[in-house]
């Protein structure tokens, strides 16, 4: 019994994340058009006609039309919501996660900035040093 309705659960959440729904209130109301329409004119043709001919729209078509409009406004922002929050969440990222490049040692920190960059390194470098010639 619980397995049965977590299903029906389930293939509702499916229907509506797809937009399914739209499609079955549509063509309901196609159908009841149609049977409408028939017996109004004496037609079945003319009733099909009358009702895909998009003049002659029932109050289900309307709300079926409102419903997906609204859907896709809605759909519209979320996405805009959707690329601020990334947008958002990279500069954080940049900002807060991402360490510095360089890396202070110890001996540094009791050295101000001034002589860091004054002094000269230690042992001073060498012409060539490094170059191994072989011959």
């Amino acid at each position: 019994m619980l397995r049965q309705l977590a299903r029906t659960l389930l293939i509702a959440a499916l229907v509506f994340s797809i937009g399914l729904h739209w499609v079955v209130l549509q063509s309901a109301a196609w159908a009841g058009m149609i049977v409408t329409y028939s017996i109004q004119e004496g037609s079945l043709l003319t009733g099909m006609s009358q009702t895909f001919d998009a003049e002659h729209p029932c109050a289900l078509c309307g709300a079926v039309w409102t419903g997906t409009q609204k859907e896709k406004e809605d759909t519209r922002q979320k996405k805009e919501t959707h690329k601020k929050l990334l947008l958002t969440l990279a500069v954080l990222e940049r900002a807060v996660l991402t360490p510095p490049d360089f890396v202070i040692l110890s001996t540094e920190l009791k050295q101000s900035p001034v002589e860091m960059e004054l002094r000269p390194p230690v042992p001073p470098p060498r012409r060539g040093a490094g170059l191994i010639l072989v011959g």
